[in-house]
């Protein structure tokens, strides 16, 4: 028996040498081909259904060792390793990780030698970094990585290049959300869409994928019928994709679409959509929890999902656990604005579970929060865009002087000149003209850039008013909440008044983030928004019948917010005193500019009429004064079947 166990020792020791020979003259010969079998060992890990990233990382990293060892250093295939990891659909890292990979890549990329092969595998680490960046928010770095890869895509004949560089060009434009890129972003979207479907789902589920992907987010708030159609379409290339954070996105964004609006062909969400909804979101998660990928935003943005579910139904403690379990997972990932947003959906569940302390602390938290992101946001880049507009206006400027000065110079020069030589003289004028034309080229570009600075201003002015807007409604929804807190029914009407007031204004800036002119607000659509607001504050709409007689007219901002704050005030009043104990009755508002720039209102109704006396505390009628006088305006009052209120203001 001992010498049975001896044998068999003495063999595994022998097999353990010969394998650690083997190996050592394998790395000696073969390395490069050993560190492909690693990086394919890698690539295997990273399909379904063995996915499993440790592993995935642990046998990249064995090629990168590998590889490292060898002089002179493989920078092609390290380059190809770096940018496998750092891909950012199927690799399970941070962003931030992605990042730094990339940065680490980018290093292998430069030492390669220029050939078409090598192109193409630039190419894609650009456009892949390029979209690691846009995410990270650095739209800087990331349209000048874009750039970089689209003047390689220039150089592309084959049908499947071209095809590919449309899909990468739509995918990035749609991200990019901009109108004119939106605009740019379908058709190559569309272009390369007609391609691949001609390919079959079997050979390019991947790129069938991304494009369907970019269209549902295409029609998102457009037309929802198109979104259900694209998530059907994308629902038989799944099985040709192994990817499970691929998987997971379909299941949460199908489910989202369930629980917020209805299939085609029906009206309203029934409870068996809401119930599949949350089947196909819980089936996100679970995917996302079995393979261990916890640096996904599915994850919380699905916790948020089924928080809304809950919410809906009344819920309360469970929507609060997923809503602070989304919250919690949009810090882990470092995105601040997610993580804001959910401080205002806990700060609605408290409040409708009654927990007012906790609401308007999560309420408030919310409120200083986006503050302070939003003037972060707003001035760095509003400063930077300022900075970049002066230095293109001072370059333009000293490019002109220098224009001036080469043509002066270079006509002292042609006279001296053409005492001496013609033959010189042509040479010269032939240098001075290319000189010129270069001089012209490079003005139309920095001109260009000028335009595009100015589109990207009018952008954040149309977020600066949407700000504003929210930021008002988050004062509307204090006021409501302190209200529900008073008992005293004339403070309540106060407060009313008040959140009135607020709407008034914020119901401007949304007409002008909504609209095509940031200078104008058009007031026939305002009157209609700030009378229907009011009247639904007061429930009153079935009761009275109110008329906006008028043609379109579009006014400045500093017009438009006191003419609606005095249109308030006369509709509040109406509505509380002109017709008592509920009863019905008409609300006629006219509005017109005239020829000699006056701007003359009148409101009137078929109430009762005043009685001579002043209801209420009198500020609505302060107010009012303050304001004709702001507009350089006169007011008069008729009182004959109702009340006739007229104002004519100069322009």
């Amino acid at each position: 028996m001992k010498k049975i166990l001896l044998y068999i020792f003495l063999l595994i020791c022998y097999k353990g040498f010969n394998q650690n020979n083997s190996s050592k003259n394998l790395s000696s010969v073969s390395s490069i081909e050993l560190g492909t079998i690693y990086q394919n060992k890698a690539l295997w890990f990273q399909d379904l259904p063995h996915y499993n990233r440790d592993s995935s990382k642990y046998y990249f990293d064995k090629a990168i060792i590998l590889l490292q060892t060898i002089s002179p250093t493989p920078n092609e295939n390290l380059a190809s390793i770096y940018l496998q990891r750092s891909n950012s659909i199927n690799c399970n890292y941070a962003l931030a990780g992605l990042d730094s990979l990339s940065v680490i890549g980018w290093k292998y990329f430069k030492k390669i030698k220029e050939s078409k092969k090598n192109k193409l595998l630039k190419y894609n680490f650009l456009i892949n970094w390029a979209s690691i960046k846009l995410e990270l928010g650095e739209h800087k770095q990331s349209v000048s990585l874009f750039s970089k890869a689209l003047t390689l895509a220039e150089e592309f004949k084959s049908i499947d290049l071209q095809a590919k560089n449309a899909m990468y060009k739509g995918i990035y434009y749609e991200r990019y959300h901009l109108d004119e890129e939106r605009k740019l972003s379908f058709e190559n979207l569309s272009k390369s869409l007609s391609y691949y479907e001609k390919q079959g789902n079997d050979k390019s589920a991947f790129e069938l994928f991304l494009i369907y992907r970019s269209l549902t987010n295409f029609y998102t708030e457009r037309n929802i019928d198109s979104v259900y159609h694209y998530l059907d379409k994308m629902q038989p290339v799944l099985k040709y994709i192994k990817n499970p954070i691929i998987h997971s996105w379909y299941y949460v964004r199908f489910g989202r679409e369930l629980i917020t609006s209805p299939v085609p062909g029906q009206s309203i969400i029934r409870e068996n959509q809401y119930d599949n909804g949350k089947r196909n979101i819980l089936k996100a998660l679970l995917i996302l929890e079995n393979y261990k990928i916890n640096t996904s935003s599915i994850t919380p943005y699905g916790y948020g999902l089924i928080a809304d579910l809950n919410l809906r139904k009344k819920e309360y403690d469970l929507a609060i656990n997923n809503y602070k379990k989304s919250k919690a997972g949009y810090l882990f990932l470092k995105n601040r604005y997610a993580s804001e947003n959910m401080s205002m959906y806990l700060g609605e569940a408290y409040k409708q579970k009654g927990d007012l302390n906790n609401s308007l602390l999560y309420f408030q938290q919310y409120f200083d929060q986006s503050l302070i992101f939003q003037k972060e946001k707003n001035e760095g880049s509003l400063r930077e865009n300022e900075l970049q507009i002066n230095l293109l206006t001072q370059e333009k400027k000293l490019s002109q002087k220098q224009n001036q000065q080469i043509i002066f110079i270079i006509a002292l020069f042609i006279i001296a000149v053409l005492l001496a030589w013609s033959y010189w003289n042509y040479k010269l004028k032939q240098k001075s003209n290319k000189q010129l034309a270069i001089l012209n080229n490079d003005l139309e570009n920095k001109n260009s850039l000028l335009d595009k600075k100015n589109q990207e201003n009018e952008v954040l002015l149309k977020e600066i008013h949407h700000r504003v807007k929210n930021n008002l409604e988050m004062v509307s929804s204090l006021l409501t909440l302190q209200s529900e807190q008073i008992d005293d029914q004339n403070t309540k009407e106060a407060i009313t008044e008040g959140k009135n007031r607020v709407n008034s204004i914020g119901i401007v800036h949304q007409k002008l983030y909504q609209g095509t002119n940031l200078g104008a607000v058009e007031m026939k659509d305002y009157l209609l928004s700030l009378s229907e607001s009011i009247l639904d504050s007061f429930g009153a709409d079935e009761r009275i019948d109110l008329k906006i007689n008028m043609e379109k007219l579009e006014l400045d901002i500093d017009t438009a917010i006191p003419l609606g704050l005095i249109i308030n005030e006369l509709l509040t009043n109406t509505i509380k005193y002109a017709f008592p104990n509920s009863e019905k009755g008409v609300i006629i508002i006219n509005l017109e500019k005239q020829n000699n720039n006056t701007l003359h209102l009148e409101v009137s109704d078929n109430g009762v009429g005043k009685l001579g006396i002043i209801q209420g505390t009198g500020f609505g009628e302060q107010l009012i004064s303050l304001l004709t006088h702001q507009l350089n305006g006169t007011m008069k009052e008729k009182i004959k079947n109702g009340t006739t209120t007229l104002f004519d203001f100069k322009l």
